[in-house]
């Protein structure tokens, strides 16, 4: 034997001596056996991370709608044939690494979970994978709650997303992974609905660092940020991360009322926690703010902070002004007005009129509203300007004093007595969300309101009648100020029983107003809403018509206690000749987060006289529960 041969003959011993065993020292014999004794398909994780929910007949069906999220053909509907074709790949040379580079959360936890314990290289050939997690330096997570943004109908009940924190450096360079449909450009209102409601959009997560989003609600859609910690463990928070490769790209249907945002972003941290059991009680709609309740039940939320939207905070500062001062400091900002027109005011004045300004200024810049040079060059005269003036006192706070999971739940079930006409009935009310201008503020954005599905029923005489159903209505009343002037809209489809010249009929209205609202002084708002409505039923001539309607309003909102007075006047200009009044009082005394009493006063002219009295009790429950259900 040659020394040559002899030196190859020794590394090849060498090789097979101290190369680590393969990571599948078990054999597919074992466990396959494995998995049936111990039925590890039935694993709270592996139910997790495939998403399986139970259907009406007590079978899995997985939610994942695209078919490369599995690896069997029955893997949709059966998770021991999901997890048996995983099995079978990990013994696989020429599928494991496939396995472990598209669905890495599912690879690592199915070693660990069999008893893999051996060294394993198989993520470090997965280059992809690798760049996509090194833009998550971070071994923390956060959930951040957006509040309600009428503007949007896929935000009218607000958005989460999470924060991946980074351990060093700034944070608001920190990852952040929101989940979201992906739209298209063409689509129309009536499509994006429809497509929204019955799933026509592929749910996708995209990363963009926390700043870009900080600057998109706070500054351009004016939102608060509730940002909550997230109690998950550095290896959850690592599963979470590799599950979301696996998910990211249009692997779900996206529905704007049950699979929206805030539903996939709480599966991501069930993948993390699974025996939390965080989506049991999710099933035909999801409110983002259900969620956060949701995680703070289970003990998964820790230190809570808000990055207040800028447009409140400057009309915080607004607020701290008298009315001319604002007045010029809007002029200043818009660049009507030069700085040192303020030369002559009190220090303490000129450095807050100076202030409102430059916010002002900022606010227009964020919003793109003007030339941008301009408004950046009017902003270093007034930074300058104000460098040579104290600081000014009693800024505004930092951000809301209730938190989002202070309000009450979405959900009402509701029981009255009512007096119409000199008849006593019993009113019984049920809706599947319902936020009104005469409900307490504490965890609701003001002046704004949102209705679904609001059946009232009335019995009386041993009869059992629907009064009417308020299917929607989203209603919008911020108040204009010297530096906005938001439009305040009202809009509302509902079936009623309404007063006919032949007596009552049943009609369905579908209702526009558009017009302002101002702050008459503290949480006082009035508000005039000039529109139209539709109109379909029997009671009219033509089976439907089209009326002209002014509503004016004037509500209070406060924490323990709403008032809200209506004024409504309704004149057909086609289709009928009939005109309707209505003076209407609502009261709502708080006496605890979910239980209210009310007190409602009206009196009608539609077209005869009638006034009405309720006097209710409201329990709120969790949004689109049954009463009969157990939460």
């Amino acid at each position: 034997m040659t020394l040559l041969h002899f030196v190859a003959l020794a590394a090849a011993c060498l090789h097979l001596c101290f190369t680590p065993a393969p990571a599948f020292a078990a054999s597919l014999h074992d466990d396959v056996a494995r998995v049936d004794a111990e039925r590890i398909d039935q694993d709270a994780q592996w139910i997790a991370l495939l998403h399986y929910r139970a259907r009406r007949d007590g079978s899995l069906e997985s939610e994942a709608d695209s078919p490369q999220f599995f690896m069997a053909g029955q893997g949709k509907q059966s998770p021991r044939a999901e997890l048996l074709a995983a099995v079978a790949a990990l013994h696989a040379p020429e599928e494991r690494q496939g396995l472990a580079c598209r669905f890495p959360a599912r690879y690592e936890w199915l070693r660990a979970r069999l008893g893999h314990d051996g060294p394993d290289s198989a993520l470090d050939g997965c280059p992809a994978l690798s760049v996509w997690l090194a833009g998550f330096p971070g071994r923390q997570a956060s959930i951040v709650f957006a509040s309600s943004y009428l503007e949007s109908p896929s935000s009218t009940f607000g958005h989460t997303f999470l924060r991946i924190v980074r351990q060093s450096g700034n944070e608001l360079l920190s990852p952040t992974i929101n989940y979201a449909a992906r739209t298209e450009a063409r689509d129309g209102d009536l499509a994006f609905v429809s497509k929204g409601l019955f799933g026509g959009f592929p749910g996708v997560a995209d990363e963009l660092p926390f700043y870009r989003r900080l600057r998109t609600y706070t500054e351009i859609e004016g939102r608060d940020l509730h940002d909550y910690a997230l109690a998950l463990e550095p290896g959850e928070v690592r599963r979470l991360l590799l599950h979301t490769w696996e998910t990211k790209d249009g692997i779900f249907d996206y529905y704007f009322l049950d699979e929206n945002c805030a539903y996939r972003t709480l599966a991501l941290i069930d993948a993390a926690r699974p025996h939390a059991g965080l989506l049991r009680r999710f099933h035909a709609v999801t409110v983002p703010v259900d969620t956060i309740r949701t995680l703070r039940a289970a003990g998964l939320l820790g230190e809570h902070r808000v990055w207040p939207s800028v447009p409140k905070a400057v009309r915080g500062l607004e607020a701290e002004l008298a009315a001319p001062d604002a007045a010029a400091a809007s002029r200043i900002a818009l660049g009507q007005a030069d700085v040192a027109t303020t030369d002559g005011l009190a220090p303490q004045r000129q450095a807050k009129l100076l202030r409102l300004a430059y916010e002002y200024g900022s606010v227009l810049i964020d919003r793109d509203q003007g030339d941008r040079v301009q408004r950046k060059e009017i902003l270093g005269a007034i930074t300058r300007a104000r460098l040579a003036q104290p600081a000014p006192a009693g800024a505004p706070g930092l951000g809301p004093a209730f938190t989002p999971e202070d309000g009450h739940d979405g959900g009402l079930v509701a029981i009255g007595a009512l007096r119409r006409g000199g008849r006593g009935l019993l009113n019984l009310e049920y809706a599947a969300f319902e936020h009104t201008l005469a409900d307490p503020l504490p965890g609701y954005e003001p002046h704004a309101a949102i209705t679904l599905l609001h059946p009232s029923v009335e019995l009386g005489d041993g009869k059992l009648r629907l009064r009417e159903v308020d299917w929607l209505t989203v209603q919008s009343a911020i108040p204009s100020s010297t530096l906005f002037a938001p439009q305040a809209w009202r809009v509302q489809l509902r079936t009623a029983r309404r007063q006919y010249a032949d007596g009552e009929h049943m009609a369905t209205s579908l209702a526009y107003h558009a017009g302002k609202a101002w702050q008459l002084g503290g949480n006082l708002v009035f508000s005039v809403l000039p529109g139209a409505s539709i109109d379909t039923g029997s009671g009219l001539p033509h089976r439907a018509a089209l009326a002209g309607v002014l509503r004016n309003s004037l509500g209070y909102q406060a924490s323990a206690w709403s008032l809200q007075l209506d004024m409504v006047t309704e004149k057909y200009i086609a289709g009928s000749r009939l005109r309707r009044q209505a003076l209407q009082a609502n009261a709502m005394l708080r006496l605890s987060r979910n239980l209210a009493l009310t007190i409602g006063a009206a009196q009608r002219q539609s077209p005869r006289r009638e006034g009405e009295l309720l006097v209710s009790l409201r329990w709120r429950q969790r949004s689109l529960r049954l009463p009969w259900e157990a939460d």
